[in-house]
């Protein structure tokens, strides 16, 4: 059953004071200054064995997400990137390249680490810095903008490894979308979603634009 109108409308009413309030848009810059270096950013990737990961771990292994959900992320990425004004990187067609040779050099070889495969891309493409994104979790709303019966939820990795000093950086965007009701803290997101509930798409876009901030992205 879907939520209730009258939730809708007491939310709608709750953003409406919170609006008059002051809680509008604010300017958003980069949390860190931006690396400093030859960038190179790799396309998502969508594990699905913990073995495939950087970090942390999988709720559930071996379910992709649907088709498609990967050239669609790719397509915000750099939409993202050049928002933020990042034009000068090595793109993911050309990463993917080193991808396969690194692949291809480790075939037959017993099963290296996530990392240690990605830190090999990096070298590869002799960057200095490497961002690779990982798509964990996605699932698509099932509703309307106005009423849901299970929200859209999200969860993205993003890793920016520094390929000389053989380290990286995690940052992490989960997201579950809650009402105004169920999460007053989210007022100024939910403010500018229009008060609906949104698609896992415009999570994801949500989410890119907050986590390469605090990469200085």
């Amino acid at each position: 059953m879907k939520r209730s109108a009258v939730f809708t409308v007491l939310a709608l009413l709750c953003l409406a004071l919170l609006t008059v309030a002051g809680c509008g848009k604010s300017t958003r810059t980069a949390a860190v200054p931006r690396p400093e270096g030859k960038l190179a950013v790799a396309g998502f990737t969508n594990p699905t064995y913990n073995w495939e990961l950087l970090a942390g771990y999988l709720e559930e292994e071996g379910k992709p997400a649907p088709s498609g959900t990967i050239d669609t992320l790719n397509v915000i990425l750099a939409d993202t990137l050049h928002k933020h004004q990042v034009f000068d990187y090595i793109t993911p067609d050309a990463v993917k390249q080193c991808e396969d040779v690194v692949a291809f050099e480790d075939s037959g070889k017993p099963k290296v680490s996530a990392w240690k495969y990605w830190l090999g891309v990096g070298k590869c493409i002799q960057a200095d810095y490497l961002l690779v994104p990982q798509l964990t979790t996605w699932h698509e709303r099932v509703g309307s903008d106005m009423g849901v019966e299970v929200p859209a939820s999200v969860a993205i990795d993003f890793y920016l490894i520094d390929v000389n000093q053989e380290r990286m950086i995690r940052s992490r965007y989960e997201e579950t979308q809650q009402s105004l009701l169920e999460n007053l803290y989210n007022a100024k997101k939910y403010a500018a979603r229009g008060g609906k509930w949104v698609t896992a798409t415009r999570l994801a876009q949500d989410g890119m634009d907050e986590k390469l901030m605090e990469l200085g992205l």
